[in-house]
């Protein structure tokens, strides 16, 4: 019975407007590509109040939200990194190595390297 009368509200709308028409015939085409695709299927699972409660959770334990404040700085990182990459590299000995630990950046960046590599070690 519920849906008689949707479906009649439906029709009063399509032929009331051709504009409401259209954008219905948009929302269908859009909905039946979302489905195809799978897409549909996902933002299903993700209005689910439990998941959506645990993906929050996640991101707020792990510090994600911290990367969304630095992300307009990523292309830069990104440049810098494949610019190093790119560049001839002289062999580093141990005395080097101790010497290039007195830069801070270079003592940070070792210690990042160490925790992504205890974490690898550690799976």
């Amino acid at each position: 019975m519920a849906e008689q009368v949707e479906r009649k509200e439906i029709e009063r709308l399509v032929l009331e407007d051709r504009e409401t028409e259209e954008a219905l015939l948009k929302t269908m085409n859009l909905l039946r590509q979302l489905n195809r695709s799978g897409v549909l299927d996902l933002l299903l699972v993700l209005t689910d109040e439990e998941v959506f409660r645990r993906i929050i959770n996640l991101v707020v334990s792990t510090g994600l939200m911290k990367i969304g404040d630095r992300i307009d700085e990523l292309p830069t990182k990104l440049a810098q990194l494949l610019d190093a990459l790119e560049e001839p590299a002289e062999p580093i000995y141990i005395y080097g190595l101790l010497k290039s630990l007195q830069d801070p950046e270079v003592a940070r960046g070792l210690a990042r390297l160490v925790k992504v590599l205890k974490i690898i070690g550690s799976w």
